[in-house]
């Protein structure tokens, strides 16, 4: 097969998966996932300001 059989049907896959991305993204019930993805960097800043204030011991 070459690109004269699935040469015009690529820009309508590419359309359909940017939609369905789209939708994906925007569904109300993905929000909590990406707002904890978004905020990962800034857990990863709390767990190393905890690690440091005790320069890595551990009390007996």
């Amino acid at each position: 097969m070459s690109y004269d059989v699935y040469g015009p049907f690529i820009p309508v896959i590419m359309l359909i998966t940017f939609i369905a991305l789209f939708v994906w993204v925007l569904h109300p019930k993905n929000k909590k996932g990406f707002d904890d993805a978004a905020n990962l960097p800034f857990d990863d800043e709390e767990k190393q300001s905890d690690a440091k204030a005790d320069n890595g011991r551990m009390e007996k």
